[in-house]
C-alpha cells in the first residue's frame, strides 16, 4: 500500500516543527562540537606548557579541562547508560578536584 503525496507531506510537516534540528543542522552541530572540543584541548594544552615553562602553576588550567571532560562524559551518561561513560566522568571528576586542590594549595 502506498502513500499518496499529501499523506507523505503532512507527515513531513508534524515530524519538521521549528523546534527540531534536521539532519544538516545536526551535522553542522555536530562538526562544530568537534573542532569546538580539539582547539579548547589544543589552547589548554598549550597554555599548561606555557605556565610549566614559566614555572606558573598550571592546575587551574587542568582543573578546567578536566571539568569540562567529567561534564561531558557525565552528561552523555545521564542519557546513553553506558557505565564506560561513568567511569570516565568519576575518573576526570577526581582529577579536576585534584588539580584544583593542587592550584589552591600551591
Amino acid at each position: 500500500m502506498s502513500m499518496n503525496k499529501e499523506e507523505i507531506l503532512e507527515r513531513n510537516r508534524k515530524y519538521n516543527t521549528h523546534t527540531e534540528e534536521d539532519e544538516r543542522e545536526q551535522y553542522i552541530s555536530g562538526k562544530a562540537g568537534i573542532y569546538a572540543k580539539s582547539v579548547f584541548t589544543l589552547v589548554v594544552v598549550i597554555i599548561a606548557m606555557y605556565k610549566r615553562y614559566k614555572n606558573i602553576p598550571n592546575g587551574d588550567v587542568w582543573c578546567i579541562f578536566m571539568t569540562y571532560c567529567a561534564t561531558e562524559s557525565l552528561y552523555k551518561y545521564y542519557y546513553l547508560k553506558n557505565k564506560k561513560l561513568l567511569l570516565s566522568g568519576v575518573f576526570f571528576s577526581i582529577f579536576a578536584i585534584c588539580w584544583l586542590l593542587d592550584f589552591v594549595i600551591l
